[in-house]
């Protein structure tokens, strides 16, 4: 199997992801101190998967989230 070469632009990315992650990690404890390291860890990738519901409910954050796509977007072609 070869390895294909990811871009800094992508590891970048990824690092900007799971710092996020971390944080959103660190919020579920302090609303539930009690739960162990691993157990917040399983409790923050629930959330995680239960995103897309949350869109379905709530429209507004799919459009919110398409604005910031339109931006990201409008930047990368101004550079």
């Amino acid at each position: 199997m070869t390895k294909s070469k990811i871009s800094s632009k992508v590891v970048r990315a990824r690092s900007l992801a799971v710092y996020e992650l971390e944080k959103l990690f660190d919020y579920i404890r302090t609303i539930d101190p009690e739960l162990e390291p691993d157990q917040a860890i399983a409790l923050t990738a629930y959330i995680l998967s239960d995103l897309p519901n949350l869109f379905v409910q709530n429209p507004e954050l799919v459009a919110r989230i398409k604005d910031i796509a339109a931006n990201i977007k409008q930047k990368r072609s101004h550079n």
